[in-house]
């Protein structure tokens, strides 16, 4: 017999009580305000207020209100175009950056079971978002340039995992798994 049938065979033994005029008005462990016989109901509508607003506020904890707020900052990298001149001259392969180092990259998401504590917020202390990416080796906000997009790192990983593996924030769980296990080079950005 769980809590609330409990409860509602004591408020039925009361009603009969009640009626019968054997109703104890001062001992009786269901009453909490002598004869209010309703003084149940009120500590479970109580309770489940309380438990509304904590429900409430977690969801507020997971907006970042000053974030949502902040103005947005667009970074335009200007990438110089060859000449035509330049682009006869020049070799048909493609040059390796000079600081290329290749790693291993995976993909995650905001799934519990891939995260710690608290899987909207990464190790920076920053709410997830889009291309961060997690290392164990390089310092929160180093950037990477990674298949020519910069990604800058905001999260750590699994200790079992050294410096050359990266994992990169998707939103979309598919998208993580699509991506895979992939080999790429990289460089790093002071």
């Amino acid at each position: 017999m769980n809590v609330q049938a409990k409860i509602a065979q004591k408020r039925a033994e009361m009603q009969d009580r009640t009626k019968k005029g054997t109703f104890k008005k001062k001992h009786d462990p269901f009453l909490l305000w002598g004869e209010y016989p309703h003084g149940w109901v009120m500590i479970k509508d109580a309770i489940l207020c309380i438990m509304l607003v904590n429900a409430l506020i977690g969801q507020l904890k997971q907006i970042d209100m000053a974030n949502l707020m902040a103005s947005k900052t667009i970074t335009i990298i200007n990438e110089t175009v060859a000449s035509p001149v330049m682009a006869s001259t020049a070799t048909s392969e493609p040059k390796a950056p000079q600081n290329a180092k290749s790693g291993e990259w995976t993909a995650y998401n905001s799934e519990v079971g891939q995260t710690d504590a608290d899987p909207y917020t990464m190790a920076s202390g920053k709410k997830v978002y889009e291309g961060a990416i997690a290392n164990n080796c390089l310092d929160f906000g180093t950037k990477v340039k990674v298949n020519g997009k910069i990604k800058v790192v905001e999260d750590r990983m699994n200790s079992r995992y050294d410096c050359d593996h990266f994992d990169i924030y998707m939103a979309s769980h598919d998208e993580a798994i699509k991506f895979g296990r992939q080999n790429i080079e990289y460089e790093v950005i002071k």
